[in-house]
């Protein structure tokens, strides 16, 4: 989601939570659910579930009040703290549905179980990285990801440069890497994803 302003929370707001001001906290809980609810339901696929995770994430903002006014852009550190909260439980969901508990006793098949439950978080994390490049990156991207194309094919298709098609992979693989940085807890090590990505050329 794109959040297009640092300045919907006012500083005087944040201050204030900070000092413990619970109606200023009040006023800030209502900017933020307003703002953030349908970004946060459109993660989990669960309005209930969404409101369950904003007042968890409501929890961690109050507990962390004291670190409110440095920070520069307030909306956008929601956002992270939803994204995270919200990947902690997608992984428990996953879990809970899969029965890991009984797998505990395998130990072989347990941790392929892990692996396999990775996999798919990174491709889910993978996927909404690429959904947010510019449109003829995300295109030169997938041609080469889902369709397997070379650099070759792709500049014929699309009528560029060989070389321009290159550039666009390699801004396109480094925005990824960058979008999984800022998830790192929730996902495989960097270095096995981005090898992983480095395939497609």
């Amino acid at each position: 989601m794109k959040t297009n302003s640092s300045n919907t929370i006012a500083a005087e707001i944040l201050v204030n939570v900070a000092k413990g001001d619970e109606e200023a906290f009040g006023r800030l809980v209502h900017i933020i659910y307003k703002k953030l609810f349908p970004f946060t339901a459109s993660l989990i696929k669960s309005r209930t579930d969404a409101d369950d995770i904003l007042q968890e994430v409501f929890l961690k903002i109050w507990t962390h009040r004291s670190a409110l006014p440095g920070i520069e852009n307030p909306i956008g550190w929601v956002c992270t703290i939803i994204a995270n909260t919200v990947s902690n439980h997608l992984r428990s969901r996953i879990r809970r549905e899969l029965n890991i508990q009984k797998l505990n006793s395998q130990a072989a098949t347990a941790e392929g179980m892990e692996d396999t439950l990775d996999a798919k978080f990174t491709q889910y994390l993978i996927d909404e990285a690429v959904s947010l490049l510019p449109e003829k990156r995300k295109l030169v991207f997938l041609l080469s990801r889902k369709e397997g194309l070379s650099r070759k094919e792709i500049a014929s298709r699309l009528n560029i440069s060989e070389n321009t098609v290159r550039n666009q992979l390699t801004e396109a693989i480094h925005s990824v890497h960058d979008h999984l940085s800022r998830k790192s807890d929730t996902i495989l090590p960097l270095l096995l994803v981005v090898q992983g990505l480095l395939g497609f050329f």
